[in-house]
């Protein structure tokens, strides 16, 4: 147990930042971290609870209260094992301190154990907030007795578990019976297109069966729902647990407890047998054939430095396959969440009211369009940690900057033209396919591209500025550049905080002034232009300071 709980704190301290990078900012992060705290975590899990309390105490009336809750933590636990499985490869095999533990007198099982104790801990603290949210919003809306807060608890820091444990066993079978995808650029690959492929999936199918809000209150309401007698055989641990908190007993606590503990010895006997044969001959990326000096010479050609350092970032984005999968593939999924979101509300009175306001020219209705297309650009931009993440992909690299005769601010345009182009692409065509649906003409049409740009624009200098404060340039593996990069949350929280009063203040002006949406919508567009300004002379004069004194 002293071993295991060594080994657990030293893989967690090689995920966090090093005490030179926090010391080197250290007021930066205090305050970003209440900016994430009370700009992001709390307002979600605020909606969450609000969102179960009234979908339980709808469901009260029915007979069904806990299937509304059951439904959102099969949803958590579904998107925590899709999510997961490049997680457990990267921890389990492509991380730097496989060739140091390896060596050492350790069991399988105890690498493995400490692994997924540190990948946890890294990786639910969202999901831990969610799933408490979802559940004090249960408790409240249901009136449960006063035991319930307790299994509530023991539930947050459990529920994860079940999900990664699958992630975990597919991981170790996967290697050790497929040779031929011993570097973790193929894995990578097929993992992200698996992704792709199953939330793809989901979308159409939602499409094709023609479901919609109303349809999912109305199959809630029903006891025997055969969704969530599908889902309680893949997670079993969720009825259990959610009935414990309820109308069950101390016997649905513990069989919840027992199936965990069930879960967790086998995956450690599968892992005594399997991790050892399927972690040798582990590569860490993709073999490539060897060219001489006198071959690169003669292929290479004279470019333009802006050209030639912009195919540095697009091969290194496109070519690398954790940061195609987080930081690419993400833009393209937003018109396929998009194209969600009006499934499921299509046949609805908001959905039928919206688009009677856009075709008759309603002003509320037409500002909450524009405004939405500013808000989603920006929110994209920062999720996908392109700008943010700018300077810490060059990790060990970072020299390669600060040597190399371009001028900082060059190498900074790159990359965010580099970012701009790749967030535009999937907001763009979201844009400018609902405006044609929503047949609202060419110069409409123009103006809130343009205004997409803007926001896009704003969000990736800015998220350049938070990344030159203090860079994660000490890491082993590409995701963990991702995952262990504060400055994405911390931007991210900045961004949504920005342009949440930005959204906020503007409806607010129209609702309670005589002020009209057309000068309103002026008003947001100057202001985008202004946040642009100061974002990029942030980046001018303050990101390559920063640059200069890493």
């Amino acid at each position: 147990m002293k071993m295991y709980l060594r080994l657990v704190s030293a893989l967690i301290q090689g995920v966090e930042p090093s005490d030179k990078e926090k010391k080197r900012n250290r007021i930066f992060y205090i305050v970003m971290a209440c900016i994430a705290g009370f700009g992001i975590m709390l307002p979600m899990t605020f909606f969450v609870g609000v969102i179960i309390y009234s979908m339980t105490g709808t469901l009260s009336q029915f007979g069904t209260v806990e299937n509304g809750v059951e439904i959102f933590l099969h949803l958590i636990a579904a998107f925590s094992f899709i999510f997961g499985l490049n997680v457990m490869f990267s921890v389990f095999y492509f991380s730097g301190d496989i060739e140091n533990l390896l060596p050492l007198p350790l069991r399988p099982y105890q690498i493995i154990a400490s692994k997924f104790t540190a990948a946890l801990m890294s990786e639910s603290v969202m999901e831990c907030l969610v799933i408490l949210a979802a559940m004090v919003g249960y408790i409240l809306g249901g009136n449960m007795p006063l035991y319930s807060w307790l299994i509530a608890v023991i539930g947050t820091f459990t529920m994860p578990v079940l999900p990664l444990i699958y992630c975990g066993i597919i991981s170790m079978t996967v290697m050790y019976f497929t040779r031929f995808i011993k570097n973790k650029d193929a894995v990578n690959k097929i993992v992200g297109i698996f992704t792709f492929a199953v939330i793809f999936g989901i979308v159409m199918l939602i499409s094709k069966s023609g479901f919609n809000s109303d349809k999912l209150v109305e199959a809630l309401s029903k006891p025997d729902n055969s969704v969530l007698a599908v889902m309680n055989v893949i997670f079993p641990t969720v009825p259990f647990l959610v009935k414990s908190m309820g109308t069950g007993t101390l016997l649905d606590l513990l069989i919840y407890l027992g199936i965990n503990v069930i879960a967790v010895t086998v995956f450690m006997l599968i892992a005594q047998v399997l991790y050892f044969p399927s972690v040798v001959g582990i590569g860490q990326g993709a073999s490539h054939s060897k060219k001489t000096l006198t071959e690169v010479i003669e292929k290479m050609k004279l470019r333009p430095v802006t050209v030639t350092y912009l195919k540095k970032e697009f091969r290194l984005l496109f070519r690398t396959p954790a940061y195609f999968t987080n930081c690419v593939m993400i833009n393209f999924m937003c018109p396929v969440f998009v194209y969600l979101a009006y499934v499921v509300h299509q046949q609805t009175n908001f959905m039928e009211s919206f688009i009677y306001g856009i075709h008759s020219g309603n002003e509320e209705t037409v500002l909450e369009f524009v405004l939405g297309i500013s808000a989603v650009s920006v929110l994209v931009t920062a999720v996908n940690c392109i700008a943010s993440s700018g300077l810490t992909r060059e990790g060990k690299h970072f020299s390669f900057i600060k040597y190399i005769p371009v001028p900082y601010i060059t190498q900074l345009n790159v990359k965010a033209l580099v970012s701009i182009v790749i967030s535009s692409s999937g907001m763009l065509l979201c844009v400018i396919a609902a405006c044609i649906w929503l047949h609202t003409g060419i110069k409409f049409t123009l103006f809130c591209c343009l205004l997409c740009l803007l926001s896009i624009t704003f969000a990736t200098y800015f998220g350049l500025y938070m990344d030159s404060v203090n860079p994660k340039l000490i890491w082993d593996d590409e995701l963990n550049a991702l995952r262990g990069n504060y400055n994405i949350f911390f931007n991210m929280a900045v961004a949504i905080v920005t342009e949440a009063i930005i959204c906020a203040g503007a409806y607010l002006l129209f609702r309670f002034t005589d002020v009209g949406a057309l000068m309103i919508i002026i008003i947001v567009f100057v202001l985008l232009m202004v946040l642009n300004a100061v974002s990029y002379l942030l980046c001018r004069y303050k990101a390559t300071k920063n640059i200069e004194h890493i």
